[in-house]
């Protein structure tokens, strides 16, 4: 028996995504040329910027495909401060790494970014929100899901103290873990929102930026008219074609696509926090946590180490902050959330998608158990 839950670094395509790809893989016709398969290519881009905007309730015309969430990330935090000439950054401590990434490159020479901080679930604290934000306060970032433990903002509460502290901030809400998956509350008042496919079933390397009408922002990839001259270089039509119809397929299934994949979820945890010494980060189960998202620390076993040990067993999931994987460092999203030693060091991060089955989860629950054992037998830092 095998289980893939590991959906939060790679997905599965949709089948029905896969369908309406593949024809773009063979077809020839740029979508900026004149002649019949250039207008049939400009057909298909525009056919999936329509799809994409309805899904955001977005204007069509502020669609702007990208190679993927992180490229979006990046041209949202990069590109607004270019156009406005730099500025003060707020973020909060549990952004996306490729978020913070781009944030600290774009203030380079300048003061670093300010991270808000949050509780102990991961949820962004609306104080220290209104605490650090200032009247000249450039650009604000807020991720609606925490792709790590699963906390999922009120993206409409906070941009609203935003609106009120810093009228003239920028606001950019990272959307890549909730777009698809649940209604994107609050998303609409924001004025860059990022999206990515993996979550909804297109290709991880599908992905858009939204850019509210008046929005100033500079390209990262200078050329010629594409995009509105905001993303410079050819179309990669069978990734927007794929973003595209993942788009209009998940208004009338994401609903139930949520309750199925969050009853998986709470499967799952009921067999993993039965382990003794195993406590879930991040918010509870229900409405503030995604639904497909399950991390737990185990105390006493070090998590690279547990994660081979359930892929041996062959269970597939993630040590808990893959961006610090390797690195033997702690998290910086528990961290902020105040834990501490083991635990910062012991987490193992299960994402379901649409298609996994009871099946996997059980196998899954029961090769965490059995390895937690063997682990701890082996370790000489286990209470006695």
């Amino acid at each position: 028996m095998r289980a893939y839950l590991d959906h939060g670094a790679d997905a599965p395509l949709d089948p029905r995504v896969r369908a309406a790809m593949l024809p773009w893989l063979d077809r020839t016709g740029s979508p900026m040329g004149l002649h019949d398969p250039a207008r049939a290519a400009a057909d298909a881009l525009e056919a999936a910027r329509d799809q994409v905007a309805r899904l955001a309730a977005w204007p069509p015309a502020g669609v702007v495909f990208t190679a993927g969430a992180t490229e979006a990330r990046s041209l949202a935090v990069r590109g607004a401060l270019a156009a406005r000439g730099g500025g003060r950054v707020v973020a909060s401590a549990v952004e996306h790494a490729a978020t913070l990434a781009a944030c600290r490159s774009a203030a380079r020479g300048s003061d670093p970014p300010l991270l808000v901080g949050v509780d102990a679930e991961g949820l962004i604290d609306p104080a220290a929100l209104a605490a650090a934000l200032e009247p000249e306060t450039a650009l604000v970032c807020l991720v609606h899901g925490q792709p790590e433990v699963g906390a999922l903002q009120d993206l409409g509460a906070l941009i609203a103290i935003v609106r009120d502290r810093a009228p003239g901030a920028v606001v950019v809400a990272d959307c890549e873990e909730t777009a698809g998956v649940i209604a994107l509350d609050g998303a609409a008042e924001a004025d860059l929102v990022v999206l990515g496919g993996r979550a909804m079933g297109a290709p991880a390397w599908s992905g858009a930026l939204l850019v509210r009408p008046g929005t100033p922002l500079h390209p990262l990839i200078d050329g010629g008219p594409e995009e509105g001259g905001k993303r410079g270089g050819p179309h990669a039509l069978p990734g927007i074609v794929a973003l595209g119809e993942a788009a209009r397929l998940a208004p009338a299934e994401m609903a139930a696509r949520a309750t199925r994949m969050a009853a998986l979820r709470d499967r799952l945890a009921d067999r993993v926090l039965s382990v003794p010494d195993v406590r879930l980060n991040g918010p509870p189960p229900g409405p503030r946590r995604l639904p497909g998202h399950l991390q737990a620390s185990a105390g006493w076993v070090e998590a690279e180490t547990l994660v081979l040990a359930l892929a041996a067993r062959g269970v597939a999931c993630s040590p808990g902050s893959a961006c610090t994987a390797g690195a033997g460092k702690a998290s910086p999203v528990l961290e902020a959330m105040g834990l501490d030693a083991p635990w910062t060091h012991s987490a193992v991060l299960f994402t379901l998608g649409p298609r996994s089955t009871e099946a996997e989860v059980d196998h899954a629950g029961g090769a965490f158990a059995d390895a937690v054992a063997a682990l701890r037998r082996m370790s000489p830092l286990t209470p006695r």
